[in-house]
């Protein structure tokens, strides 16, 4: 543990998890958001800064031990709770208590092993033997019951937060026609990247337990976690597109339930919404939202968001996406323009969108599309 690569990894890691910790402070305004990303910066760097403890003394060693398992069983709630903040609709979740069972628990076991005799904790954790005692029996048995739980939990955490994305991205498809930097997609990176350094700290352990302890799943894992938390301060702290939290109200159940839109009313807000599209061509507008089209042809955004999805049989989203690619066409297959400048020119704001666009609508990409139709012609 203690090599001058995992030593240098370690630092590392220490100080970006530190510089992160500062920048939470200085730019976060929302109460919820700055103190789960505080966790999780905060017990990052606890965890990762065990190397530099064994280094500098095992007497701190035996103290700092149990304090970081503190730390990682905070972390999955942490993070879960970050992504809620970031996602919240309307409100960010609520702390609960069942969140914090854990991590009480593991600071309530951390003060039973400070408390046993210095001879014994050095037993423990530097040489690696139970001592005899019902204490340490007990206080280790607890500990592997923690250790197991928090690996469901960990489990559990991330299907949860994979919910949590899938339902905030599907609700914003019917608030806005483009989603790029909207939907998060950034946050699947760092989750992969939580994932890969769970699985690096599980081969770690099992190689120093039961291998050689040979392999470099220590370096592989600092230099992980490293890349994690650097991601996280440049993702976390950049400016995105801002969510009207006033539009994302949960919609009743089951949904449009209370709505007082008639089956007529829908008829006529449909033609009305078709011809925004066909005459005033509303679709070129790149930061078009539902709220910019119901100020337009007058009418409430509950109530267009009702007729698209039960009337058209759409998304806003795609709705708009159908417009943009209809428009399109004409244009690939002239071949005036890159298909760069085609996308800009009728409301998409990227080209990766675009294509992704263009190829659910046709089945093909657009430079295939070019192809066919000068093959036809």
């Amino acid at each position: 543990m203690e090599d001058t690569a995992t030593l240098t990894l370690a630092g590392l890691c220490i100080g970006i998890a530190l510089t992160g910790l500062c920048s939470t402070f200085a730019q976060l305004a929302d109460r919820t958001e700055r103190l789960s990303l505080c966790m999780v910066f905060g017990a990052f760097g606890i965890i990762v800064a065990l190397p530099v403890s064994w280094a500098f003394g095992k007497a701190l060693y035996v103290f700092y031990l149990p304090f970081a398992f503190v730390m990682l069983l905070t972390l999955p709630a942490a993070i879960y709770y970050y992504v809620g903040s970031k996602t919240g609709q309307g409100s960010a979740p609520r702390i609960l208590w069942r969140d914090l069972a854990m991590p009480v628990v593991g600071f309530l076991v951390c003060l039973g092993y400070w408390v046993l005799p210095l001879e014994t904790k050095t037993t423990m954790f530097i040489l690696g033997e139970l001592p005899m005692g019902n204490a340490p029996a007990t206080l280790a048995l607890i500990t592997f019951a923690l250790i197991l739980c928090w690996f469901v939990a960990s489990f559990v955490y991330l299907l949860a937060i994979v919910r949590r994305l899938t339902r905030y991205r599907t609700h914003i498809r019917t608030l806005y026609s483009n989603l790029e930097n909207r939907d998060l997609r950034w946050i699947d990176w760092v989750m992969a990247m939580f994932v890969f350094i769970w699985a690096a700290g599980a081969l770690l352990l099992a190689d120093e337990n039961f291998g050689s302890g040979s392999f470099y799943f220590g370096e592989v894992l600092f230099g992980l976690t490293a890349c994690c938390l650097l991601s996280l301060s440049v993702f976390a702290f950049k400016t995105w597109p801002v969510v009207d939290t006033e539009e994302q109200a949960p919609e009743p159940e089951p949904k449009y339930a209370r709505s007082a839109l008639t089956t007529d009313h829908a008829a006529k807000l449909a033609k009305r919404i078709e011809k925004a599209m066909q005459q005033d061509a509303l679709y070129v507008d790149p930061n078009l939202s539902l709220q910019k089209l119901s100020q337009h042809i007058g009418a409430v955004p509950n109530h267009v968001s009702q007729t698209l999805n039960q009337e058209i049989g759409t998304t806003f989203f795609d709705y708009v996406g159908q417009w943009r690619i209809k428009a399109a066409k004409p244009l690939i297959l002239a071949g005036d323009g890159s298909v760069l400048a085609v996308a800009l020119e009728v409301g998409f704001n990227s080209k990766s969108t675009f294509y992704k666009a263009f190829k659910k609508e046709t089945g093909v990409t657009p430079k295939a599309y070019r192809l066919n139709g000068s093959a036809r012609n």
